[in-house]
């Protein structure tokens, strides 16, 4: 024997197990001998479950599987439309493991391999405005030192579950007419692919207020650039609208390209506010949505010299019924379509009838959380059954199709839960998952400004309360079943105080670097490494761990507190971006306090995994599948992140070309931020 490439496959397999994968890279280039080894194809696909099992290609790989196909149910649309033409390119394993062996190089090293930049047109032109809602007054103070504890909301939006970004273009692309004639500013952009959609939403005459993408639902909260109210002698009140968009994935017609394209399509439009809203700083609303509902909090100083608190609401909206009716263009309401269905107040109410039908009290009186059963048809409001109870009024206009209010709650319901903000607001943003509502709120010790608490906490509290919301049952209620119950039940709360101990633990949920923290705990590492290993009992893929992968939006866990802010105290993690299914987190931290005591300190980005092996060196141990030194790996995993230019002699403030708006997203693949002069940084592992 020669060479390792001339020992039994079974004996080369556990010679490679404990290779890195830079070095199984690299021994390509050895000899042809060692090249047609390390570039098999079996091997290739067997070292990408070693070391990189939950990795996007390993993931797509086990759902486009045909075992996996059991429940597709459970998987979006546009995930479905990635698998069927990830299942229809012939992949070329050796090329796949190398360029993951590449990023998580990347990764652990905490560099960047590619830095781009996108430029977005600017705002308060003559052409586009984005004015977005004011954050709250509330800062960090400490020895006569200051530091943001909010930021104003980004022009642009990344969805992780799409895999694209939404962003305010300069330009139109390709054979698109220019963006003067069209308004059509905001493009969709594939970063996988390169290409870019624009999206059918004119921007003109418009102060757009936020823009959001989640779950293919794409989602423009904008105002009227002309005031229609004065409310009193120095405020204007603008209407208020919400316009959505289906983001579709869509295979490519050729079997040879990866590339999908992507349909931007409208689905409806929905008025805000009944009365509007002024643009200024005082007004706020916070607001969260799925690919199905819609929900929006409104905090208002209250305006009346008899009462002092602020005015508070919370309206859900289900959006899943599209709807080609637009309401800006329609202010009177005049050409509303009518469709045939039963109201959601009780018939005698609605139609003017002394009574009130069974069906209707029936169903009014199931307030217990559940769905009733579908009552029996009602007769026709404009038809009465009979003379005796023909309606003494005029019936009230049909409602229309498309976005329809399931759940209000107002002041005393507010109080009820304990979330009335009033004058010290607490309320960070809010979350909805397939049933719930929860409002995520934070108060922090060296919190000052108009907002801040009289009576703040020891330390940093984070909370999150979960509201009841959505009825169980169907989504979107039939014709026959509009007569809806308020949902009813009792609330969810998670609170994280940090009041800290000895040992300055000031978080229950934080965990070393090496091994995901509660809120990313996802699949066993340990369990998925065995599966894959030479010589184990199970060398294929798992079919039941189809279900535990947290491809689904709900996997992010919104009903937990978010302890990410403080789980690294005395720093304070501005933004975070986590890939939960690959075990990747990226955060970004500002270290407030001890910049009061030296100016030396600066602001650091950390890279955090859990979702790979040792990727530069160290490999696996062949008893127990653990890494051989897991301090090594710790100080890997967890350091600034540092991005130089192509030569590496010269370090660029990457908090300054990231962390301009506070916000950062992205994946295991790249990280996107806005830099301070407004252009959009996309850094590529």
């Amino acid at each position: 024997m020669r060479d390792v490439t001339e020992l039994p496959h079974d004996l080369f397999l556990i010679v490679i197990s404990h290779l890195s994968p830079q070095t199984c890279v690299r021994c390509r280039s050895v000899s042809r001998r060692w090249h047609r080894a390390f570039t098999d194809e079996a091997n290739c696909l067997l070292l990408l479950r070693w070391n990189f099992p939950r990795c996007r290609e390993m993931r797509l790989t086990l759902l486009s599987s045909s075992s996996s196909q059991k429940s597709p149910d459970s998987l979006s649309t546009n995930l479905k439309a990635e698998l069927v033409q990830f299942a229809q390119v012939p992949r070329v394993w050796s090329s796949i493991f190398a360029h993951v062996a590449r990023r998580y190089h990347h990764l652990n090293r905490a560099t960047a391999r590619v830095v781009d930049k996108l430029d977005m047109a600017p705002s308060q032109n003559h052409l586009f405005s984005f004015w977005g809602v004011a954050p709250w007054n509330r800062y960090l103070r400490l020895n006569e030192k200051t530091a943001s504890f909010h930021y104003p909301d980004p022009s642009w939006w990344y969805s992780q579950e799409d895999g694209v970004l939404v962003y305010p273009a300069t330009k139109a692309k390709g054979d698109s007419p220019p963006l003067e004639a069209t308004g059509h500013i905001y493009h969709i952009i594939d970063l996988s692919a390169g290409l870019e959609f624009p999206v059918p939403f004119d921007v003109r005459q418009k102060h757009i207020r936020r823009v959001r993408l989640a779950q293919g639902a794409l989602v423009f909260e904008w105002a009227e650039v002309l005031p229609y109210h004065q409310l009193n002698d120095r405020e204007v009140v603008h209407r208020h609208y919400v316009s959505i968009f289906d983001v579709v994935r869509h295979p490519s017609p050729s079997l040879n390209s990866s590339n999908c394209f992507w349909t931007i399509t409208f689905r409806s439009e929905f008025k805000l506010h009944f009365l509007g809203l002024p643009l200024n700083r005082s007004d706020r609303f916070f607001s969260t949505h799925t690919a199905t509902h819609y929900a929006v909090y409104f905090w208002q100083p209250n305006r009346s010299l008899y009462q002092d608190d602020p005015i508070e609401q919370i309206a859900v909206w289900d959006i899943s019924s599209p709807s080609p009716y637009r309401p800006s263009e329609d202010p009177k309401g005049r050409k509303r379509p009518g469709v045939e269905r039963t109201p959601s107040l009780p018939t005698g109410l609605w139609s003017g009838k002394s009574k009130i039908s069974p069906s209707s009290s029936s169903s009014s009186s199931s307030t217990n959380g559940t769905t009733p059963c579908p009552p029996s048809p009602d007769p026709p409001i404009n038809e009465p059954s009979s003379d005796l109870e023909r309606p003494r009024r005029f019936s009230l206009p049909q409602p229309t199709s498309g976005p329809v209010v399931i759940r209000r709650i107002a002041w005393s319901q507010l109080d009820f839960y304990d979330l009335r903000q009033r004058a010290t607001p607490q309320l960070r943003n809010l979350s909805l998952d397939d049933r719930n509502l929860y409002f995520i709120e934070e108060e922090h010790r060296w919190a000052d400004g108009q907002h801040s608490s009289l009576s703040p906490p020891r330390v940093h509290l984070v909370r999150s309360t979960g509201i009841p919301i959505i009825p169980s049952g169907c989504r979107r209620p039939s014709p026959q079943q509009q007569q809806q119950s308020v949902v009813y039940g009792p609330i969810y709360l998670d609170s994280c105080g940090a009041d800290g101990d000895v040992n300055m633990s000031f978080c229950r949920r934080v965990a070393p670097p090496t091994s995901s923290i509660a809120s990313l705990n996802a699949v066993s590492e340990n369990n998925l490494i065995a599966q894959f290993r030479p010589g184990g009992e199970n060398t294929g893929l798992d079919e039941g761990a189809i279900g535990e992968w947290p491809w689904t939006p709900g996997y992010n866990n919104p009903h937990l507190a978010p302890c990410w802010r403080h789980e690294d105290f005395p720093y304070l993690t501005v933004s975070e971006m986590a890939d939960i299914a690959a075990g990747v987190r990226i955060s970004a931290r500002h270290c407030f306090m001890l910049e009061t005591l030296s100016v030396h300190v600066r602001p650091e980005i950390t890279v955090r995994g859990s979702g790979a092996a040792d990727v530069d060196g160290g490999g696996w141990s062949a008893k127990k599948g653990k890494k051989e030194d897991r301090d090594e790996v710790k100080r890997a995993r967890e350091k600034e992140f540092r991005m130089r230019t192509e030569k590496g002699e010269e370090e660029v403030n990457l908090w300054g070309e990231l962390l301009a708006k506070g916000h950062i997203s992205g994946d295991e693949r790249w990280v996107l931020g806005e830099d301070e002069n407004g252009q959009i940084t996309v850094v590529r592992f």
